[in-house]
């Protein structure tokens, strides 16, 4: 189905902006300098909200409502620097046909993405793939992100090798995390995959402010031109006496 013009993955349809308490308006867009907006990406019932659960109140809680999408606020101290952070765990919303509900939204609003699978879930790790070319097609541009097997306490239902999801990291480069949001002697590790997406934010911003923009490298092109400096110049023909 095609999605404003970009085809989406397959199973994932397109859908509206339904985050509590705000309207899908063109002010959700805006933000604070130095604000990260961190979005999780996965198909329903990988552990998302699970996760952000665990990052935001360190507590487990195993059932959630699938349909709602939230918007989380917080504050994350990170290499001693504060930096505003906002999560949006996206709905798990199912159609008819079994597939899942795409927003474009998720793709504009975020600054880095979480790639979220469950290792006891083939069908929502080979997903994982098309939400990052999804992204990309979108704001037509490459994505930051982290990739992240969930459930890793359900090795006896393993049907992702860690491997694999190594693999598939390099692949769409990513870093990789292999973990479980029911497991609470890895609360650190939860709070370090949110952390480093925070500093993959820092990082992707630094090469925004050190790219020069189109202006700039046109007035610099022309500065060139006026100095000299910008290519070969002719020399003026020598006048004999």
């Amino acid at each position: 189905m095609a999605i404003n013009g970009v085809r989406g993955p397959p199973g994932i349809h397109p859908g509206r902006l339904t985050v509590p308490g705000q309207k899908p308006r063109a002010s959700v867009y805006d933000k604070e300098y130095n604000c990260c907006r961190i979005v999780l990406l996965g198909i329903p019932g990988v552990g998302k909200t699970a996760l952000t659960v665990r990052f935001m109140t360190r507590r487990f809680i195993g059932e959630y409502c699938p349909t709602l999408e939230t918007i989380h606020r917080c504050q994350c101290h990170v290499d001693n620097e504060d930096t505003r952070t906002e999560i949006l765990d996206t709905a798990g919303q199912m159609c008819a046909d079994g597939g899942w509900v795409w927003k474009d939204y998720y793709a504009f609003w975020g600054d880095c993405y979480l790639f979220i699978y469950s290792i006891n879930d083939r069908q929502s790790f080979e997903q994982i793939m098309n939400f990052k070319r999804h992204v990309e097609n979108i704001r037509q541009a490459p994505v930051f992100g982290l990739l992240v097997g969930n459930k890793a306490d359900l090795l006896h239902d393993r049907q992702v090798p860690e491997v694999e999801g190594i693999e598939l990291a390099d692949e769409i480069g990513c870093r990789f995390y292999e973990i479980s949001a029911a497991d609470w002697t890895q609360v650190d590790k939860i709070v370090d995959l949110f952390h480093d997406a925070v500093r993959e934010y820092r990082r992707s911003r630094g090469m925004r402010m050190r790219r020069p923009s189109s202006s700039t490298r046109f007035r610099q092109a022309i500065q060139k031109v006026i100095t000299g400096k910008g290519g070969t110049t002719r020399r003026s023909p020598s006048t004999t006496t």
